[in-house]
């Protein structure tokens, strides 16, 4: 019997390699794997595991949709700040006269919406399409938070799919992949240690609002997996825990058995550390969640225990647990 296909977009990311390493241990699957260069150490490591590996670039649509031929499962996902990182995006920004955020998140548009139409030119052998993506922020925050790119763009994938492929839309669901709990190793969300021996997390947002965190680098290819499993159509909010700004740092606090507590930072001493717009959209995103929610209150989201099958989850308290803490720690 041949193994059905599971074609994973930006396998040597976060997310992406999750789901490979899942549906490898799976069993009974072809794993094929995209990315941009098949012959770097990252991909090749994955050759000697099995997976096919292929070329695409999410620029390239016609690479794209020779990537998925055949596909029975594809997962497909943007990385924005890989985008905001790219230096010919901050060249385009620059000529443009844009900010490079500004600048990124057309490119992610445009990328998220190559993988839909790749999607649909083998919508015929398709079973399911998992597309990542995130909540409207403008539409749920009613047009309060205006800067936070990452999440709009990726939505932008959705109207799009939803506006124009009513068959592929039949065959797919959209997963949220919650906040990092690994955000902290970029600053935010970093503990600090203050004279007086406590730990202080500053982060611009309402410290009592619920914050939906996760190990993405975990427990991505369990979302995935389970939405392969069940029914279409569904909206996931992809976490494994749920706890405001407060909890968590209490919650960091007693198993360091040291005092951590939260702190609302103003929101302009995010914008100044990180200028060129990119510290006032982790603003806009820190303070909308806070407000709204990661989800932004959708009504159609669905929590993994609400599905019909077991989503086996990395919590918050085990992630905390098992990390190296010592760039926090100065060890």
């Amino acid at each position: 019997m041949t193994s059905k296909i599971i074609t994973v977009v930006g396998i040597t990311g976060t997310q992406g390699a999750s789901v490979a390493r899942t549906f490898l241990a799976e069993g009974g699957w072809h794993v094929r794997g995209i990315t941009r260069d098949p012959s770097k150490p990252s991909s090749q490591e994955w050759v000697s595991q099995g997976v096919e590996i292929v070329q695409g670039d999410l620029n390239d649509l016609n690479s794209l949709k020779s990537a998925f031929a055949g596909s029975s499962v594809i997962f497909g996902v943007t990385d924005f700040w890989g985008i905001v990182r790219d230096p010919d995006v901050q060249k385009q920004a620059q000529e443009q006269g844009q900010q490079v955020n500004q600048r990124a998140y057309d490119v992610e548009v445009q990328q998220g919406r190559n993988i839909v139409d790749a999607a649909n030119a083998t919508v015929g052998t398709l079973d399911r399409f998992v597309l990542s993506t995130l909540s409207p922020t403008k539409k749920w925050s009613k047009g309060k938070y205006t800067h936070n790119y990452h999440f709009d763009a990726k939505w932008e994938a959705v109207e799009y799919l939803k506006a124009t492929y009513s068959e592929l839309a039949e065959k797919t669901s959209y997963l949220q992949v919650a906040l990092y709990l690994t955000n902290w190793k970029g600053d935010l969300g970093k503990p600090s240690k203050q004279p007086d021996g406590t730990y202080l997390l500053a982060v611009p947002s309402d410290g009592d609002g619920t914050v939906a965190f996760v190990d993405a680098g975990h427990d991505t290819g369990a979302f995935t997996k389970a939405l392969v499993q069940v029914k279409p159509g569904i909206v996931l909010l992809g976490y494994s825990s749920l706890l405001s700004w407060k909890e968590y740092a209490a919650l960091w606090g007693k198993i360091h058995n040291v005092e951590c507590h939260f702190h609302r930072l103003d929101r302009k001493v995010l914008e100044n550390a990180i200028p060129g717009g990119i510290g006032e959209e982790l603003a806009d995103m820190l303070e909308y969640i806070g407000e709204f929610g990661y989800d932004g209150g959708d009504p159609d989201i669905v929590y993994p225990e609400n599905l019909d099958v077991d989503v086996p989850v990395y919590t918050a308290e085990e992630y905390i647990k098992n990390e190296d803490w010592s760039a926090v720690f100065g060890v």
